[in-house]
């Protein structure tokens, strides 16, 4: 008798223990796609968040400027109507008087001090860079 190697043939029967590996990476795989897939997602929404967000902060910029240079363009209207009045100065009128002090209350003189300390500051912070 002659002999005959024995082969076994195999048509592509798995056994559990290979297919369990194979089901769990192609779920791994899967999941990690659709968490790739939401933070493309994410990150377009958080784009657009930033978008919207910089719009507001113009519009809001563009109003404080509006109201900087209508605040500026009163106080200049304020003082020319003090410098064009007959009173002078350590001898203002009535009017004169409260329209002086309606620029300048009382809270204005701390207003100054840290206004100043911060030029100072910012003078500093200069020189240093």
């Amino acid at each position: 008798m002659s002999k005959i190697p024995k082969f076994t043939i195999h048509q592509g029967a798995k056994t559990p223990q290979k297919q369990q590996w194979e089901e769990n990476l192609r779920g791994k795989i899967k999941v990690k796609h659709q968490i790739r897939a939401d933070t493309i997602n994410d990150l377009e929404n958080f784009s657009q968040d930033l978008r919207h967000i910089s719009l507001v902060v113009e519009s809001i910029q563009n109003n404080y400027q509006a109201l900087l240079t209508e605040n500026h363009h009163l106080k200049s209207t304020l003082l020319q109507l003090v410098d064009d009045c007959y009173c002078w100065k350590g001898n203002r009128c009535e009017k004169c008087q409260k329209i002086l002090k309606s620029l300048a209350p009382e809270t204005a003189k701390k207003k100054i001090n840290t206004a100043q300390e911060y030029e100072v500051i910012l003078n500093q912070l200069r020189k240093l860079g």
